[in-house]
Order: structure tokens, then C-alpha cells, then sequence
């Protein structure tokens, strides 16, 4: 058991010094005041399904943008809202460049969602975000200018903590690590992590079909974009965490909810073919899953604490550096105030979602995805 426990928290070890290597290469960091080329037009889509509380910010983020109106557009496609979301957005569609879409009814789900919306799309720079998403006033110009030099531009999510709520701070904690994930591996060359909220890539080089994206798996449009666009000679992809480019989000319904988008975020890993995120999310899962058997042989009396808190301490150290260097670079740092007691619950809910998103299935805005 020592033995294994040794083997297992190494390896750990070397995958988390591996991301912080693409870390600290800065080169994620990126450059404020990079000039634009070549102005290219950009189709911004967006998939929602009841977001009536959301839409006024989304609305409101890109009216105030500095990007000129005739150079982009927003198509949002309406995938079976009951709330009154369709409705606010004819409000704003004498204001803004939007296309307002709705899904047939034999048509479901974000990527079909997706799908219908590039269809429609007329610029061949596509940008992906969410309803509940806000951005900069220079988030489309940012981009723009990004994209003279990156085929597949991720760039950072800041997710955004409530003061009246601690399960909204371990969720930013928690969804800022997956960021930093993300920009060590871009960092590092192999990306394992992509998100659909702030996401543009070239569509003349990444086809972007129904077998890319796996319509035939209900989640992880951005993970299978992602892992589609790594097969492609050639391709320059990069992630971005300038300030003028980062998007903001938040999260709703508390812990239940918390646990819902973890399972669901796991629920699609069984149909991953890319090989760098299978060894990662798998031996994260693994060593998460040992400190809950730990756990339980500790209490039982099988064994004794030495174990269990050994490897805690050198997972959580080495979490620290990690999570530190990213938050500190982007400005997240006070994030690291609920990085002790996250780390206590971290396994336990990691190992609950991964097996409920795998085997049992989630409920997601009244679908249930199996």
C-alpha cells in the first residue's frame, strides 16, 4: 500500500511540474498591444436554453463592444427555452448585429444547438461563449487581433465567487484549476482542456461537423473540438489570458448544482480518444479515488493516518505552486483563500461526480444525460 501510494503521488507529481513548466514559459500570458493585420469579420455563436437571468449581461457585454458592428455578428440559437429568453433578445435585435435562431423540434442539445448556428454563420472567424458569460469592451477587437497569429484561439474564463456563498468560491477555486490546466498544456503543446466560453477558431482549417464535435455524446462539444483540432498538420493553437480577452462567468445552484456540472463535465470522458487528456484525467482520478479508499481504511482502523496524510500534504503542496503561479499571474489570487478546506472535500466530490457522471448519468437544465 505504501508502496503503490509512493508510485501513484510521484506521477502525480511529474504531471503537475509538467504543467507548470508550460507555466511559467509565459507565453500564454500574451501581448495587450499585439496589432491587428488584417481585419476579419467574426461570427459569434452562442447556444442557450433558458437564460432569461443571463441574457441581459451577455446582451449588454456585446453592445459594449468596441469591435465595428458591420464586422461581426451574434447568432443565438434557442434550444427549446420555456422561460421568456426569446423574448428579451427581440429586444435587443434592433440594436446589435443578432441573428435569433430556434432549434426544429426533432432537434436537440448544445451541439445541434452549435451546429445550426454555423450553418448560419457568414465570417469565417467563429467565436464559441455561453449565455452566462460577460466580456470586455475590447473582447472582439482582442480577439481579431489574436487571431492574425493562432488557428485555435482558448482564451482564459474568470469564474466569478459570490460573498454570500462558500460553495461559489470552491467552484471559482475549483474551475479556475481546470483554467490553469488548460494554459499549462497549451503551454507545453499538448492541450487537454478547452472551453466553449471563450473559444474562436478558423473554420476554413477546423471542419466542425457532426462527427468533430460527437453530436452522438450529449456533452464536451469544446473537449472534442479541441481534440479533433490536435489531429490537424500544422495548426497553431494557443491559450490567452489577456486581460482585454478574458470573460467573466458565474455559477447558480449551490452545492447540488456544483456536483450536477462536475458529473456532467466526467460524463463524456469515456468517449475521449486523445491520449494526453486520457492519461491526465485519468491519473488525477486515481489518485483521488486512493485518498478516498485511504480515507475509509484509515477510519476503519486498517491502516494507519501516516499514509493518508502524507500523500495529502505533498499533493496539496504541489497543488499550491501549481495554482498559485496561475492565479497570481492573472489576477485570481484571492481565490487561494478556500484552497485548504477545498483541498479536504477535493477527492471526495471528484470521486462522486466522475462515477455519477460516468455510470449513473446528470440532469442539465431538465434534460437528463445518460
Amino acid at each position: 500500500m505504501i508502496g503503490f501510494s509512493f508510485i501513484l503521488v510521484l506521477l502525480y507529481v511529474f504531471a503537475i511540474l509538467w504543467l507548470l513548466l508550460g507555466l511559467l514559459g509565459n507565453n500564454w500570458v500574451g501581448d495587450e498591444g499585439v496589432a491587428v493585420q488584417e481585419v476579419n469579420g467574426i461570427s459569434v455563436i452562442v447556444a442557450f436554453r433558458n437564460e432569461s437571468e443571463s441574457l441581459p449581461g451577455l446582451l449588454g457585454s456585446l453592445q459594449s463592444q468596441d469591435f465595428p458592428d458591420h464586422l461581426w455578428e451574434a447568432i443565438l440559437v434557442d434550444d427549446g427555452s420555456t422561460d421568456c429568453g426569446p423574448e428579451l433578445l427581440s429586444e435587443y435585435a434592433q440594436q446589435l448585429p443578432i441573428k435569433l435562431l430556434k432549434l426544429r423540434e426533432n432537434r436537440f442539445g448544445k451541439k445541434q444547438a452549435i451546429l445550426l448556428g454555423l450553418s448560419q454563420a457568414k465570417f469565417n472567424t467563429i467565436v464559441f461563449t455561453d449565455a452566462d458569460c460577460t466580456h470586455p469592451p475590447q473582447w472582439l477587437s482582442t480577439i481579431a487581433a489574436q487571431m492574425d497569429y493562432i488557428d485555435f484561439l482558448q482564451g482564459n474564463v474568470k469564474p466569478l465567487a459570490s460573498s454570500r456563498s462558500v460553495v461559489s468560491w470552491f467552484e471559482a477555486l475549483d474551475y479556475a484549476a481546470l483554467m490553469a490546466v488548460s494554459a499549462g498544456s497549451f503551454g507545453m503543446g499538448r492541450p487537454v482542456i478547452a472551453s466553449s466560453a471563450n473559444l474562436a477558431i478558423k473554420r476554413s482549417l477546423i471542419k466542425v461537423d457532426e462527427r468533430t464535435i460527437r453530436a452522438d455524446v450529449p456533452s464536451g462539444d469544446d473537449m472534442f473540438l479541441l481534440h479533433h483540432a490536435k489531429t490537424i498538420p500544422g495548426l497553431r493553437l494557443g491559450f490567452k489570458a489577456l486581460q482585454h480577452l478574458a470573460v467573466e462567468t458565474s455559477f447558480t445552484g449551490g452545492f447540488k448544482g456544483f456536483i450536477e456540472r462536475r458529473a456532467r463535465w466526467a460524463s463524456k470522458a469515456s468517449a475521449y480518444t486523445d491520449i494526453d487528456t486520457i492519461l491526465l484525467a485519468s491519473l488525477v482520478f486515481a489518485l483521488n479515488f486512493w485518498i478516498v479508499l485511504l480515507l475509509f481504511a484509515t477510519v476503519s482502523g486498517f491502516v494507519g493516518s501516516g499514509v493518508l496524510l502524507s500523500l495529502w500534504l505533498v499533493k496539496m503542496v504541489t497543488d499550491f505552486v501549481f495554482l498559485s503561479t496561475f492565479l497570481f499571474k492573472t489576477h485570481q489570487q484571492k481565490l487561494l483563500l478556500v484552497f485548504v478546506p477545498l483541498q479536504l472535500i477535493y477527492p471526495l466530490y471528484i470521486t462522486f461526480s466522475a462515477i455519477a457522471g460516468l455510470l449513473i448519468g446528470v440532469t442539465w437544465k431538465g434534460r437528463t444525460i445518460d
